[in-house]
C-alpha cells in the first residue's frame, strides 16, 4: 500500500490547515453569485484535500515523487438533491498516471444551502463490493420504478438524514468504459490496489472535514461484500503505522469473511482460485460478470416474458430472479462462497422455478442488476480466494491481531451470515459486536434474507440500518 497516502496526513494536519481554511473560509458570498461561490469553494477544498491525500502536496509544494496528475480532480463536482435537505456530491480523483487510474468519491449529507454541508460529529465511508459501485450498490433504490418504500429508501440517505456524514468510494475498475478492449492495465490491480485507493478516499474525506470545521477525528469504515475484504486488508496494513497516523475509527464489515475455519469453504475457494489463475495465465485480466448482470436486469425489465438468452428454458424475468434468489446455482459445483449463497430471498414453484422475491420488489432487484460496472480485475478475485484457500497470506503480512478498532459485523442469513464471524476472532479488537439477521430456519437457508436484501428489502431500515445507525452514534 502506498505509505504516503496515510503518512502525510500527520504533516498535512499541521501545515495544510491554513490554506484549506482559506479555501473554505469566510461567510458565504451574499451577492447574486452565492451558490457559484460556494460551489467553487467546495471544489477548491476538495481539490486541495485530494492533492494532499495523494502525496502531491498543496500550492507551493513539490510534486516530486508523485505520479503525474495524481491528486487532481478528474471530473467536475456534481450535486443532486435527494430528499429534504439531504444531497449527494460526486466527483472523480486521479490516483495515478494511467488513463484509468481514477476513483470516484461521493458524499451524502445534509446541507444548509447548495454546496454548504451541515457539520456532523459522526462520519462514515462506505466501500462497495464486486460489480456495483457506490451509487449502484447503495443508492439503487433511488432509480427503481417501484422503490421498496419511498424514493429515499437507501442506507446512505437514512444515515445522512439522521446526522451521519456519509462518504463513499468507487474503486478504479468501476470507472473503466464498456468499450474498453485492452485490459493489460488491469494485470496488477488486486486487493492492495483497492486498499490503497480506499486509503486515499479516507484521507480526502478526513482532510475535507478538517478544513470545513468538522474536526480531525478519524472516520468509520463500512465495507460490504468484497469491500469488506478490502477493508480488512486496509486495516491490516494500517497497523504498521503509528496510531496517530491511522485513518479508521472503527469498522463495519457487512456480510463477508476474509478467512474461514471451514474446510469445505477453503476447498471451494481453492477451486475458484484455479479458474482465476488460469484466466490470468492466459492473459485475461478482466471479469465481465458485471456485463452479464446488466444484461439480466435490462432484459427482465424490458422484455420479462421473452426467452432468456442467458439461461435457456427460462424467461428473462425468471433468469433475473434466479440469479438473485439462487445465486449459488450459477456457480460451478462446489464453488459457492457459502452454502446456498444468494443475493435476494426468493419464492419458487414446485418445479424449482423462481416466482418472485420474498423481501424486496422484483423491480428494485432488476434496477440493482442494471447498475453493474462492465468489468472487474480478475486479480482481485484471485487475491481474495488465495487468502481463503490458505495458499497465500495477506498481501502486506498478517497483522490482523494488531487491528484494535471497534468492530460491528452485520450479516444476512442467506448471504455470508454467521460464516463471517470467524474472521472477527483473528482480530485484536476488544470491542466486537455482531448483528446477523436470519428470518428462516437453518434448514431453509436457501430462502433466507439475502446479501443484497440488506439494502433493497422493504424492512431493511428496521432490520439492518437502524442497528448500524445506533452503533455509529455511540462510537
Amino acid at each position: 500500500m502506498r505509505s504516503t497516502v496515510i503518512a502525510r496526513l500527520g504533516l498535512a494536519l499541521c501545515l495544510a490547515l491554513p490554506s484549506l481554511v482559506s479555501a473554505a473560509g469566510g461567510p458565504p458570498d451574499l451577492a447574486a453569485g452565492r451558490e457559484g461561490a460556494d460551489r467553487a469553494r467546495f471544489q477548491a477544498t476538495l481539490a486541495e484535500s485530494a492533492a494532499l491525500a495523494c502525496g502531491a502536496g498543496g500550492p507551493g509544494t513539490s510534486r516530486a515523487g508523485s505520479p503525474a496528475g495524481a491528486g487532481t480532480l478528474a471530473a467536475k463536482l456534481s450535486r443532486r438533491a435527494i430528499v429534504g435537505d439531504v444531497v449527494e456530491y460526486s466527483t472523480q480523483i486521479r490516483v495515478g498516471a494511467g488513463p484509468h487510474d481514477v476513483i470516484g468519491l461521493h458524499r451524502v449529507v445534509r446541507e444548509i444551502a447548495p454546496f454548504v454541508p451541515r457539520q456532523s460529529g459522526h462520519a462514515l465511508l462506505m466501500a462497495h463490493g464486486d460489480a456495483w459501485g457506490f451509487d449502484a450498490a447503495f443508492l439503487s433504490n433511488l432509480e427503481a420504478s417501484s422503490p421498496p418504500e419511498a424514493a429515499d429508501h437507501a442506507l446512505p440517505v437514512f444515515l445522512a438524514a439522521n446526522g451521519i456524514d456519509v462518504w463513499g468510494i468507487d474503486f478504479r475498475w468501476t470507472q473503466v468504459p464498456a468499450a474498453t478492449t485492452d485490459f493489460t492495465f488491469m494485470k496488477n490491480w488486486g486487493l492492495t490496489t483497492d486498499a490503497a485507493d480506499l486509503g486515499v478516499a479516507l484521507t480526502v474525506a478526513r482532510l475535507f472535514r478538517l478544513a470545513t470545521g468538522d474536526g480531525a477525528e478519524r472516520i468509520h469504515l463500512l465495507g460490504w461484500s468484497r469491500g469488506g475484504q478490502t477493508g480488512y486488508v486496509y486495516l491490516n496494513a494500517e497497523t504498521k503505522l503509528p496510531k496517530a497516523l491511522r485513518q479508521a475509527a472503527g469498522f463495519i464489515p457487512v456480510d463477508i469473511f476474509l478467512q474461514t475455519d471451514q474446510a469445505d469453504l477453503r476447498q471451494a475457494a481453492c477451486a475458484r482460485l484455479a479458474g482465476e489463475q488460469a484466466m490470468l495465465d492466459a492473459g485475461t485480466y478482466q471479469s465481465a460478470t458485471g456485463t452479464l448482470f446488466d444484461t439480466l436486469g435490462t432484459l427482465a425489465a424490458s422484455d420479462p416474458g421473452g426467452a432468456s438468452p442467458v439461461i435457456p428454458g427460462l424467461t428473462n424475468e425468471q433468469a433475473a430472479l434466479l440469479a438473485g434468489a439462487a445465486t449459488y446455482v450459477l456457480l460451478p459445483p462446489g464453488q459457492s462462497f457459502v452454502p446456498f449463497y444468494h443475493f435476494v430471498g426468493g419464492t419458487f414453484d414446485a418445479q424449482g422455478h423462481p416466482t418472485g422475491l420474498a423481501y424486496a420488489p422484483a423491480s428494485a432487484w432488476f434496477t440493482f442488476l442494471t447498475g453493474a460496472a462492465p468489468f472487474e480485475p480478475v486479480k482481485i478475485l484471485a487475491d481474495a480466494d488465495s487468502i481463503l484457500c490458505g495458499k497465500t497470506g495477506l498481501p502486506t503480512g498478517d497483522h490482523l491481531a494488531n487491528v484494535t478498532v471497534p468492530i460491528f459485523y452485520v450479516g444476512a442469513g442467506g448471504g455470508f451470515g454467521t460464516y463471517g464471524l470467524y474472521t472477527l476472532s483473528l482480530l485484536g479488537s476488544k470491542q466486537v459486536e455482531t448483528h446477523v439477521v436470519s428470518l428462516s430456519p437453518a434448514a431453509a437457508r436457501a430462502l433466507d434474507i439475502g446479501h443484497v436484501d440488506i439494502y433493497t428489502s422493504t424492512e431493511a431500515q428496521m432490520l439492518f440500518w437502524q442497528p448500524i445507525l445506533d452503533w455509529l452514534s455511540t462510537h
